[in-house]
């Protein structure tokens, strides 16, 4: 008499068994054998899928999706610890709408960096004092910036420029310079 509770599997090529489902079960969830593999038992035309026999199960690991939200959140907390302050600052400079006394002072610092610095070269501005802030409305202002230049060669020297600026109130945009370096 044939038992309908014995099964063969197709593994590497060869056919192995005899094999019970709670065994088939086993080895599928363990990993033992690939989800791939054919069984066959008496009175099958053909090798079926053994996932049509027995359910996969994945094992729920708890700690997965907690680790992967860590993992994204240190990479996020490094690149803005890199690149937040400086994404910022351009940010800030080049986004200056306002006919106010930081405005001009933050477009003049982007009209600095673009119009008189060479590339690779590093500037620390001073921070913004509104006594280095002339306006002259309805339209006009001109800031004085001083800032801290690092060259290529990382020699570094103090460097004060007067930064002439002009608000177009239609197009809300300051544009400015030529930046004026001033005698130390």
């Amino acid at each position: 008499m044939v038992s309908p509770e014995i099964f063969y599997l197709h593994i590497h090529g060869e056919q192995r068994g005899p094999y019970t489902i709670p065994q088939i079960d086993h080895l599928l969830n363990t990993g033992l054998i690939a989800e791939e593999t054919l069984y066959w038992r008496e009175g099958l035309e053909q090798w079926q899928p053994v996932t049509s026999l027995v359910k996969l199960r994945r094992p729920k690991n708890p700690w997965i999706k907690p680790l992967i939200i860590l993992g994204i959140l240190f990479v996020l907390a490094v690149m803005g610890q890199f690149f937040g302050s400086v994404a910022l600052l351009g940010w800030r400079e080049a986004n200056q709408h306002e006919y106010t006394e930081q405005a001009a002072y933050w477009r003049a610092r982007g009209v600095v960096r673009s119009s008189v610095l060479a590339p690779g070269t590093v500037v620390e501005f001073r921070h913004f004092t509104p006594a280095d802030i002339e306006m002259q409305p309805p339209k006009h202002a001109t800031v004085r910036l001083e800032g801290e230049v690092t060259e290529h060669a990382g020699q570094g020297r103090v460097i004060t420029w007067n930064v002439p600026m002009q608000f177009d109130p239609r197009a809300r945009e300051w544009t400015g310079g030529p930046p004026q370096e001033v005698a130390p």
